[in-house]
């Protein structure tokens, strides 16, 4: 009787230990917030830039969250080294209802064109747009080198 006692004591823990392994990795999944909009493409001439995440709010599923996030300084991103006058062509994972094209001087959006400035110098951008999972923004930067 006592064996059969201990057999399902065990049994419990582990199905207990088991549950709270499932709940844990389908609440909380690789660590990742599974609520997180997806990084556009940005491609500078030839060349790709590092695209960070920037403020946001989504929606997936039934859960949402909302990130803030302060104007990037030059040191937080890694700046591509681009021509003068390049374009800058930017390729979400779907078609924004809104959608926006900011360069960042002096800590303020300045509506800009999607053409690297002809002045060397470094110059961060912020675009982003909206869609029906929520809005969303995005920063890179890039070096227009010394000719």
């Amino acid at each position: 009787m006592k064996r059969n006692r201990r057999f399902w004591i065990v049994l419990l823990c582990l199905l207990v230990g088991v549950g709270v392994i499932y709940f844990a990795v389908t609440l909380y999944g690789d660590g990742e917030d599974p609520v997180k909009p997806p990084l556009p493409t940005v491609r500078v001439g030839s060349v790709t830039a590092e695209v960070e995440q920037s403020t946001y709010c989504w929606e997936s599923g039934n859960q949402a969250t909302c990130a803030d996030y302060g104007m990037p300084e030059a040191d937080d991103l890694q700046l591509i080294t681009v021509k003068p006058g390049d374009r800058i062509d930017v390729v979400y994972h779907a078609d924004p209802m809104e959608s926006s094209f900011n360069r960042i001087e002096d800590g303020e959006l300045v509506p800009s064109e999607a053409i690297v400035p002809d002045e060397p110098g470094v110059y961060l951008y912020e675009i982003g747009g909206e869609w029906k999972q929520g809005d969303s923004r995005y920063v890179f930067g890039v070096r227009v080198p010394e000719k």
